[in-house]
């Protein structure tokens, strides 16, 4: 019965000892309380059969008592729905260990506030009752990466980072936008162990499907640029990068005609040098799917569903 369980107390039984007749291509199940006729249905199954009419009517059967089970989170909202969810940490300083901005004289690291990305939209309804929602927002703060270390972690440190905004109650787990399987912390930053991931961002079609662009903005207004989980290198001066991409801010993407890259370069494999750069955070999370609504509509920012 997949998602629907329905228990029609006072007829299981008269069911299971129900009287069955065939005639012709027709099966009538008799009992005090029910009669079923299987050429109503494409079932032959009793139980699914009352499964097929009860979806096709929407209503419990007339005189009995049902009980349906609860919806997940992906039957009650929309694709583009907004959420009001606010991560339970204030205060977040990535380690030098992870970034390898060290928050010395060559790499002062910002501090971020997970609690001020309060709104998310709905980007992807799974299977199993949960939704995955993006960021509306990028973070205010921008966020360092440098050298070996970074380049290495780059992956997996964007994950961890992530992992700030999430909400116990609500949040089901989390990853930082674009990721997808790739390695999240290398050996070495040869690309025999470090491999370069191309120029793909994961999710960004279901992104543009909702808010029609990729680019995000801060809170307080005006175009923010964000880090995307892909690591890439510039062949041409051997020296690696990492890839941030918004729409009209870089060079077209070949053989894509929606994504725009800019490479940040954070290490020179040439010369050895330990360079930095910085974009800010947006942040996907899987929101739970027994999750309750307790009140909105989720059509705009202003009427955002708001949790129990």
């Amino acid at each position: 019965m997949k998602k629907r369980i329905k228990q029609i107390i006072g007829v299981i039984i008269g069911i299971i000892i129900g009287i069955s007749t065939t005639v012709g291509a027709t099966t009538i199940f008799n009992s005090k309380d029910i009669t079923y006729s299987s050429d109503k249905t494409s079932k032959t199954n009793v139980k699914d059969s009352l499964d097929e009419l009860y979806n096709k009517t929407g209503k419990c059967p007339e005189g009995q008592y049902c009980y349906t089970e609860p919806l997940g989170l992906s039957d009650k909202v929309e694709l583009g729905d907004y959420i009001k969810m606010t991560p339970t940490s204030t205060s977040y300083t990535p380690p030098g260990e992870l970034t390898g901005c060290m928050n010395d004289a060559n790499c002062k690291q910002n501090t971020l506030n997970p609690s001020e990305l309060n709104l998310w939209r709905v980007i992807k309804k799974n299977k199993n009752g949960t939704v995955d929602a993006v960021s509306v927002y990028a973070s205010s703060e921008m966020i360092y990466f440098r050298g070996k270390t970074g380049y290495m972690n780059f992956i997996g440190a964007l994950n961890t980072i992530a992992a700030q905004y999430t909400n116990e109650k609500y949040v089901k787990s989390t990853r930082n936008i674009g990721y997808k399987n790739q390695i999240e912390y290398c050996t070495s930053y040869e690309e025999s162990s470090c491999p370069k991931d191309g120029r793909g961002a994961a999710g960004h079609d279901l992104i543009v499907n909702v808010f029609g662009t990729f680019v995000a903005e801060k809170k307080a207004g005006g175009i923010q640029r964000y880090w995307v989980s892909t690591r890439r290198g510039y062949e041409e001066s051997s020296a690696y990068g990492f890839g941030y991409w918004v729409e009209d801010a870089c060079p077209k993407d070949n053989g894509s005609s929606s994504l725009n890259l800019c490479g940040w370069r954070i290490y020179n494999t040439v010369d050895d040098k330990q360079s930095n750069s910085y974009s800010a955070i947006r942040p996907i999370v899987t929101l739970d799917s027994s999750i309750k609504i307790k009140s909105g509509d989720g059509k705009s920012i202003e009427t955002a569903y708001v949790l129990e």
